[in-house]
């Protein structure tokens, strides 16, 4: 086999890096243009609504690459020595987020408020989970590699899906007015407990697991209809609860605000499976996908400086929610491009120092 084949970096995986970074930045729209207090009651909140039910799929995303690219780490020295430039990054940009925080909203932060927003990853809360999920992926990867057979994999994958995503949306019905509809919902309560929530992130890591051993491939133009499904129902669900009121952040679901719903579990799914297996043959457009690909978790952290200072001049022009879902075309891709330089440009010079601190740690080889 050629060398240079066996090595070659598939363009699918960075494109759903890229996909994930912005939909965050994408999400995060949603808290600083208003939407969340707003009454749904126009046909252009529906689609908004259902725009925010898509973008929610960047965790998932986020969580399901995870599995992909370390179903077959060990405990070893390496793997936890890879959370390094994790944690580095984490702190830089939460230390810039502070500071940018403080000049624009007033003192919110002192040296004690810092300190707890650092430790409690209240900055990026998505930094305290990963960590916590690389801790115990070599061992949740054996558990992955001691199953048998594909048919305990399915078993596994189900029995996740049945403990952690049922719930949220069982659980609608009962708090219907109608008696029977309600009877109906608490049977459907008890047949899905909501004990087990928060295993979600379990069953999108192995089904990371599970895309990369099987290489699933699917009729893209189903997936495309599921996707459009799930994120219809989705809205339809939020705008019928609304009843002309505001957005209901735990109607599909009380954990981490609907991560755990089979409908976002199943979109979320669906988009990564129609978009990890594209082949690109244009070199500019791969060079230029993995160089974005390569800091999609500091865009993660970056976008949320950038929208302190997009978003101070912006709500300063009293728009209304209609101009906002245009201004959405040109905001949400100045905050992911201004992201993406500022996070390349951190990257080049950690690499850098990391370099310089590592050829000063190697031992200096004397002549003879």
């Amino acid at each position: 086999m050629n060398s240079d084949s066996a090595k070659k970096r598939l363009p699918g995986p960075d494109i759903v890096r890229v996909t994930a970074a912005f939909f965050v930045v994408a999400v995060h729209f949603f808290i600083k243009c208003g939407y969340y207090g707003t009454s749904l009651t126009t046909p252009l909140l529906f689609f908004m609504t259902a725009e925010r039910w898509l973008f929610m799929c960047c965790v998932p995303l986020y969580m399901i690459l995870t599995g992909y690219f370390k179903c077959n780490k060990t405990a070893d020295k390496s793997h936890y020595l890879s959370l390094i430039p994790i944690g580095v990054a984490y702190l830089f940009f939460s230390v810039i987020k502070i500071i940018v925080s403080n000049y624009y909203y007033g003192h919110t932060y002192g040296i004690r408020e810092s300190m707890q927003v650092l430790g409690n990853y209240t900055a990026a809360w998505y930094v305290g989970f990963y960590f916590s999920l690389m801790a115990i992926a070599p061992f949740l990867n054996r558990l992955w590699h001691a199953l048998r057979s594909r048919r305990e994999q399915h078993i596994l994958l189900i029995s996740l899906v049945f403990v952690s995503t049922l719930y949220p949306l069982f659980s609608l019905p009962a708090a219907s007015e109608s008696v029977f509809v309600s009877v109906t919902g608490s049977l459907l309560e008890f047949a899905a407990p909501s004990y087990w929530q928060m295993l979600y992130p379990l069953l999108y890591y192995f089904l990371g697991c599970y895309f990369r051993e099987h290489k699933i491939k699917l009729n893209k133009f189903l997936l495309i209809a599921v996707i459009l499904v799930t994120v219809f129902i989705n809205a339809a669900i939020s705008y019928m609860y609304a009843d002309g009121s505001n957005f209901m952040w735990h109607i599909l679901g009380t954990v981490d605000s609907g991560y755990n719903c089979i409908t976002v579990a199943i979109c979320s799914a669906s988009v990564f499976l129609l978009l990890y297996d594209i082949d690109i043959k244009n070199k500019k457009v791969c060079f230029l996908l993995e160089k974005a690909a390569s800091v999609s978790f500091e865009i993660y952290l970056a976008s949320a400086v950038f929208e302190i200072i997009i978003f101070d001049k912006v709500n300063r022009m009293f728009f209304t929610i209609e101009d906002y879902a245009l201004l959405f075309f040109i905001l949400v891709p100045l905050n992911y491009i201004l992201s993406l330089i500022f996070s390349l440009l951190y990257k080049k010079i950690y690499s850098l120092i990391a370099g310089m601190i590592r050829h000063k740690s190697m031992p200096v080889k004397r002549s003879e």
